[in-house]
């Protein structure tokens, strides 16, 4: 004789709950996806260390700016970078490094206005009391112009 299990449809707020982990999901892809080539291919250790490289050239770039008054500013980051990519003939000075590192950290600062979004994006499909509109919720959507 066959044995009969009863599975119980999903409850309202078990596929809200659904609908929003996947339109959630969903968002961060979408994000990370346009934010592929701002990271280009720098691989996440390097990403961890471009605050630090900021502050040294942001630092690096004042006492530029103020004349050079006294000793240069610590840069034992950018100083390895460039010990790194200067190799044993490279002509790189610290001051250039140090403005293609503000000129990365400019352009990441400005794509922040879209972490802004992927956060409205997920308040949004936290918000949804249906899971017709937490899926609704989409990157695309999010940054239509």
């Amino acid at each position: 004789m066959a044995t009969f299990t009863h599975t119980p449809a999903p409850t309202d707020a078990e596929r809200l709950a659904e609908a929003r982990a996947t339109a959630l999901q969903r968002l961060n892809q979408g994000y990370e996806a346009a934010a592929g080539p701002l990271i280009r291919d720098y691989p996440e250790s390097e990403r961890l260390s471009w605050g630090t490289q900021q502050a040294e050239a942001t630092a690096y770039r004042a006492w530029q700016d103020a004349g050079q008054p006294g000793a240069a500013p610590q840069t034992p980051a950018l100083s390895a970078i460039l010990a790194g990519r200067n190799g044993t003939d490279g002509t790189e000075t610290l001051a250039q490094l140090a403005a293609a590192v503000l000129a990365r950290a400019e352009a990441f600062i400005a794509w922040q206005t879209f972490t802004g979004t992927r956060q409205r994006g997920e308040w949004a499909i936290q918000a949804a009391t249906t899971p017709e509109a937490a899926l609704a919720v989409t990157w695309e959507r999010l940054t239509a112009r």
